[in-house]
């Protein structure tokens, strides 16, 4: 808490923003619980969640106890892809809610949240403004719209007063495009917006009992090898590559299975022939949306698989690091910050299919390669992306920039307004 100049203690508006729930609660639902309860010891936060209706929003719910702080959901919808009619009916309703809450910190993540919550805080007069790039769809992007892209990006750098990247590599990315002005970006730490939970992502946490449910639920024999894919189901993440790559595979390895953990992505689809190649391939199986299984989908994996085009940072390379599983992935934007080349996995060129698979083959046969790397991972991941280091720099980070501008935050941004939109 700071002492205004009336020495009347204030707590720290924080407002949260993304583009859709599952993104809220999947990466900060703890690091804002934390921040909520715990706060730091010269302020507590008063968080406001946003992001289009869902369940995953509700979850995010935290009253406080009336000293510690509190996190209030407000449902907002935004549209992923582009609808100028709706995009400007979400711009309204975020610039209501802030003219009513009146925070001093906006924080953005995702595209389009990131633009309509930096033009929506700019307009509100919202002085710290916080934008945080988690990937550059416009890496995979050709024509007229990645031209839309680089601009929506250079718009809302331009909007925030900080911007952070998710990795360093992507900080380069971006510095190299002149997206976001050299003094205005940076990254905290190594990187990450949230961390990895290193005990839920811990390998003796899994019991036998939940590995073999996993195995049984799919017909999986119980010493056969397994394969795993964690992620979106769309093109930018190498679904058609690793197909290509798998059928070699699948006959080098009569007994090995496949596992594919995610969500159709309908705004990057993967083509119709390759979801139906995967689809009747036997000892392939498209698992959908299991979120809350993950850890227990790793802990009966042998190889976990990330064919991406691009990343900002691969979570799901740190949290297979976490569980000690050895990773296959590409040499790009974002995986060569989370995984070490032939230290804590392999990585090949993407859009390679023969190099894919000969990596994932080559750590099929050698379990004394798997063993090696995956330790080393987890190692890697403790030292580096745990999610109590990560929570800790976001906390700090806050904590300075209201301290650096609190005392004009007061005099520009009154208490919020008790009206209803």
């Amino acid at each position: 808490m700071f002492r205004g100049p009336n020495s009347k203690e204030q707590s720290v508006r924080l407002m949260v923003i993304t583009t859709i729930d599952a993104t809220l609660d999947t990466f900060f639902h703890r690091q804002l619980t934390d921040m909520a309860k715990d706060g730091l010891a010269e302020q507590r936060f008063i968080i406001h969640a946003v992001s289009s209706p869902g369940r995953r929003l509700e979850n995010l719910a935290y009253p406080g106890d009336g000293i510690s702080g509190s996190i209030t959901p407000h449902a907002i919808p935004m549209e992923r892809q582009p609808h100028p009619m709706r995009d400007l009916v979400s711009l309204w309703r975020l610039y209501r809610l802030m003219r009513r809450i009146r925070p001093h910190i906006v924080h953005v993540h995702t595209p389009k949240a990131g633009l309509l919550g930096m033009l929506a805080a700019k307009a509100a007069g919202v002085k710290v403004r916080i934008y945080t790039i988690h990937g550059l769809p416009l890496e995979t992007r050709q024509g007229r719209l990645r031209q839309i892209l680089e601009l929506a990006e250079r718009a809302t750098c331009l909007l925030a007063t900080q911007v952070y990247s998710v990795s360093k590599s992507l900080e380069q990315v971006i510095r190299g495009l002149h997206l976001c002005a050299d003094g205005k970006i940076t990254t905290l730490g190594d990187g990450s917006c949230s961390g990895i939970d290193v005990k839920r992502f811990d390998p003796e946490s899994i019991d036998q009992d939940a590995r073999a449910k996993v195995r049984a639920e799919f017909g999986i024999p119980p010493h056969a090898q397994v394969l795993c894919f964690v992620g979106r189901v769309a093109r930018d993440k190498g679904i058609e590559f690793l197909a290509a790559a798998w059928q070699p595979l699948s006959l080098r390895f009569p007994d090995a299975h496949l596992l594919l953990c995610g969500s159709d992505d309908l705004s990057d689809p993967v083509s119709p022939a390759t979801l139906e190649a995967l689809r009747t391939h036997p000892r392939v199986h498209l698992m959908g949306p299991r979120y809350l299984d993950v850890p227990a989908i790793y802990a009966v994996s042998d190889v976990c698989v990330l064919p991406t085009f691009r990343e900002g940072l691969p979570q799901v390379a740190l949290e297979a690091g976490a569980m000690g599983l050895p990773l296959v992935s590409t040499r790009v934007t974002g995986v060569v910050d989370a995984v070490q080349d032939g230290v804590t996995g392999l990585l090949v060129p993407a859009r390679d299919a023969a190099q894919l698979a000969d990596a994932l083959e080559r750590l099929l046969r050698d379990a004394t390669l798997r063993q090696t790397l995956g330790t080393a991972a987890r190692r890697y991941v403790h030292s580096r992306f745990s999610s109590d280091r990560v929570h800790q720099m976001w906390m700090n980070e806050y904590s300075n920039c209201v301290r650096e501008n609190f005392s004009r935050l007061e005099k520009a941004i009154p208490q919020a307004e008790t009206g209803r939109l």
